[in-house]
């Protein structure tokens, strides 16, 4: 500082260079304003890049939200889907159905009412404290899907007006198949749009900003702030259906919505569980002067800082500081988004109850170890785990000793599956599996005799068991791949584990096949 006043005092001295000084002074004015032009640009640039990152991170947070909603209905429609289809015939103990659903509606507060109909369409069963009488829901959409569909997936379909409220709700649904496979009925719970309402209420945005929650095919199932008369609005024209969600899961960009037609910057995400899609816009106007009226100081100072050189360095490395701030707030929120998404990649690779692989895991690590062994040379063996009598297990411990059942039982199976090319999984149910690589026929047998050992010795209680035991056994079946099988031969392989498993069962159970 101090050299710098010594120059500015000596070219004060030097008169015949004022022209000069002038002249630089002009230059340097032009300069400076295209640098800060150029500045506030860029400046902008990075204000709409960190408010697609805040759309991002908004959408993340519905998804989030959306799909736990729908993973607790979906769980408590498998319970409830459990108990129906355990009861065989096409007559059901409606009570029980009935007070199972009013204890889940209890439980859940996004849970609006749960339903059963028959194939016909008649209600059946309800969490309604009294049942309407003659109502049929045959000509609603979900019926009709599951009446002509066989997936055993659960079905979101889009908002409608609950005949039973009034209100609007969103439908989740279960195809229930009788004895035969076969069209029994459709087991509904709907969860209520003002479930969302109060949730997007806890978000603080701007009046024309938006949090949309769409089904994948476009449709509207709720949008803050817009009224319900939005509700059900298909949005296919929308860049996002027809342009981005095509190329990723998640991102941003800018455009205008079709609902208002306002130009926004978006974030969006699309769940990979169920079939809904959720965004986050901000509204770019309110933004931009919000932006101007952030910066009318600095442009102020900008123009001050013109009188002289020092000052303007000043301005200059202020910009810095603050760009590097900008650019720090980024990289950490890049490394937390990373970290997050690891976090997530592992829960979904992992059964909630057992902590064992789940089913879609086992399928892609199946593969995986069928492909290598193509090139290795090597045997991989398949050993699939079925608990006996388990149904009779929950009919007389609980469904609570159930889960507790399966947990000592995948416990076991962990410790059997200790190499890196091993698995042990969650088949389905109280199935298991365990993918043993460069393992023979013979000796993936032994050990799954020793599986079943180990569950024997355990002793687990089971008074309902069909064997003399008196406690929880396994049946086992075991498979091994032959020569020249690779990963197209995986559901081959699955077929003889369970004809293995079957003959095990056949046998007297308590044992394993080859």
């Amino acid at each position: 500082m101090e050299l710098r006043r010594k120059k500015d005092a000596a070219m004060m001295r030097l008169s015949p260079l004022l022209r000069s000084i002038t002249l630089a002074c002009s230059l340097l004015t032009l300069g400076v304003i295209v640098v800060n032009a150029w500045t506030l640009h860029m400046d902008w640039q990075r204000t709409v890049r960190s408010t697609e990152e805040r759309a991002i991170d908004l959408s993340v947070a519905q998804a989030r939200q959306a799909e736990d909603t729908f993973l607790q209905i979906e769980l408590s429609l498998r319970e409830v889907q459990r108990v129906i289809q355990s009861q065989p015939g096409t007559d059901i103990d409606v009570a029980e159905v009935n007070n199972i659903m009013r204890t889940l509606q209890s439980r859940l507060p996004q849970l609006e009412d749960m339903f059963y109909f028959d194939s016909q369409g008649r209600w059946i069963a309800s969490s309604l404290t009294e049942m309407p009488k003659g109502n049929n829901n045959a000509d609603r959409e979900y019926f009709i899907f599951h009446q002509h569909n066989l997936r055993s997936s659960v079905h979101v379909g889009p908002a409608l007006r609950s005949r039973s409220s009034g209100r609007y709700v969103i439908p989740v649904s279960l195809r229930i198949n009788d004895d035969y496979g076969g069209f029994k009925g459709v087991l509904l719970a709907t969860i209520s749009i003002d479930y969302f309402r109060h949730y997007y209420d806890n978000f603080v945005i701007g009046p024309q900003d938006l949090l949309v929650l769409m089904l994948a095919d476009s449709t509207v199932l709720y949008a803050r702030p817009l009224p319900d008369s939005y509700i059900g609005k298909n949005l296919s024209s929308s860049p996002l259906f027809h342009q981005l969600l095509a190329n990723a899961e998640r991102g941003s960009g800018q455009w205008k919505a079709e609902l208002d037609g306002e130009k926004r910057i978006f974030g969006f995400v699309s769940s990979s569980r169920y079939p809904v899609v959720v965004t986050a816009g901000f509204d770019t106007k309110r933004l931009f002067l919000e932006w101007m009226q952030s910066r009318v100081q600095g442009v102020l100072l900008s123009l001050v800082l013109l009188v002289g050189i020092i000052l303007l360095w000043i301005f200059i490395r202020n910009e810095a500081r603050r760009s590097l701030r900008y650019q720090l707030e980024l990289t950490h929120l890049r490394d937390e988004l990373t970290a997050a998404n690891q976090s997530l990649k592992s829960l979904a690779n992992a059964d909630g109850l057992t902590g064992l692989a789940n089913r879609r895991y086992f399928d892609q690590f199946l593969k995986k170890s069928l492909l290598h062994a193509r090139s290795s040379g090597g045997p991989v063996s398949l050993i699939l785990f079925d608990i006996d009598y388990f149904k009779r297990y929950n009919d007389t411990y609980g469904h609570v000793s159930g889960d507790e059942c399966l947990q000592q039982v995948a416990q076991i199976l962990k410790t059997f599956a200790q190499r890196r090319t091993d698995i042990a999984a969650r088949y389905g149910g109280e199935e298991f599996a365990i993918v043993l690589a460069d393992t023979s026929a013979r000796d993936a047998l032994t050990v799954a005799l020793s599986v079943v050992e180990t569950v024997r010795q355990w002793a687990i209680p089971h008074v309902s068991t069909g064997l003399t035991t008196g406690c929880v056994t396994l049946s086992a079946g075991v498979a091994a791949t032959e020569a020249g099988e690779g990963p197209e031969h995986a559901e081959s392989l699955i077929k003889r584990a369970d004809d293995a498993l079957y003959r095990t069962k056949h046998e007297g159970r308590n044992g394993a096949s080859l």
